[in-house]
């Protein structure tokens, strides 16, 4: 478990949200299987879990096959396969993915909201450009398959 200066208020209307180790939070109880912590913020009086605001709220499995789940996927692997390998639910295991990303999503946008960037460089620039004409085909291209390639094996008779 981490440790409490780990955490901050998540209630936006406190005066200590966002602040990591202010003193303001204890465990008031814990609860579910996993022993996930409810939180008490001395400041504005409320109680949130210790999953809220990340990608584990609201999710029956514990942190480490959230995060099996996410390697998994990581190495290309489908919803499907990932749920075989891991032997859950293929449902589970795709909204965990969607829930991961999403909350990705928040992360990285507010990260770089926050940048304050005047100017960009861009290093490489590819784009397609489309011709107007098709290539034309060599002469061996134009003659037809050894036999066993998907075509007649025999010539059609005139």
């Amino acid at each position: 478990m981490l440790e409490l200066e780990n955490f901050f208020c998540a209630n936006p209307s406190c005066k200590d949200y966002g602040i990591n180790g202010k003193g303001n939070l204890n465990v008031h109880f814990s609860y579910g299987k996993s022993g996930r912590r409810m939180l008490y913020c001395r400041t504005c009086k409320g109680r949130f879990s210790e999953t809220k605001c990340t990608a584990f709220f609201g999710t029956k499995y514990p942190p480490e096959t959230i995060g099996e789940i996410i390697r998994v996927t990581a190495e290309g692997n489908g919803v499907r396969a990932t749920a075989r390998i891991l032997g859950l639910d293929k449902n589970a295991v795709n909204r965990v993915i969607l829930k991961a990303g999403q909350h990705c999503e928040k992360v990285l946008s507010n990260l770089l909201a926050q940048l304050e960037l005047t100017e960009v460089q861009l290093d490489e620039l590819w784009a397609f450009v489309g011709k107007k004409t098709l290539p034309k085909m060599k002469e061996s291209a134009r003659d037809p398959a050894p036999a066993g390639y998907g075509r007649r094996s025999t010539r059609k008779r005139d």
